[in-house]
């Protein structure tokens, strides 16, 4: 008798999952048919849309600048002296701030400085930048550009 039971039960179970694999396939297929049915309202949305704006095409991809003429190119040895009057903890940045101002007073123009420059100066850490740094300057029409020099 109770061997009988479960074997009952076991059949009952086996049919309740059976069930619930139908529910689930169910749900898929409704979930298939909603996503088809939104691309399909999408795909003659698009249509409408387009031919009301009218939109001009877009460049595909911007194109880079070439690089300007170089008017005239100097090699400078500039001294941050000034940078070690500030506390210990705030030299390096003050070497940057120092070198822009000796730049902007040689050259005239509005300097911009390369990578390379700030990596040299920071080289050290914070507390310990360079007391000079020699740099390779190029002026162009509108600015200048300094680089480092080993």
């Amino acid at each position: 008798m109770i061997m009988a039971k479960k074997a009952d039960v076991a059949k009952e179970v086996k049919a309740k999952i059976k069930e619930e694999e139908k529910a689930e396939k169910k749900k898929e297929e409704m979930a298939a048919e909603k996503v088809e049915k939104k691309e399909e309202t999408k795909a003659e949305a698009k249509p409408k849309k387009a031919e009301e704006k009218k939109e001009p095409a877009k460049p595909e991809k911007k194109e880079l600048k070439k690089p300007e003429e170089v008017l005239e190119e100097k090699v400078l040895t500039i001294s941050l002296r000034e940078a070690w009057k500030a506390p210990r903890k705030k030299r390096a940045k003050a070497a940057v701030r120092v070198l822009k101002e000796q730049l902007k007073r040689h050259i005239k123009k509005d300097t911009k400085l390369d990578i390379s420059v700030n990596k040299a100066i920071w080289k050290r850490g914070i507390r310990n930048p360079p007391r000079k740094v020699k740099l390779n300057v190029k002026v162009y029409k509108d600015f200048a550009r300094a680089y480092f020099v080993e």
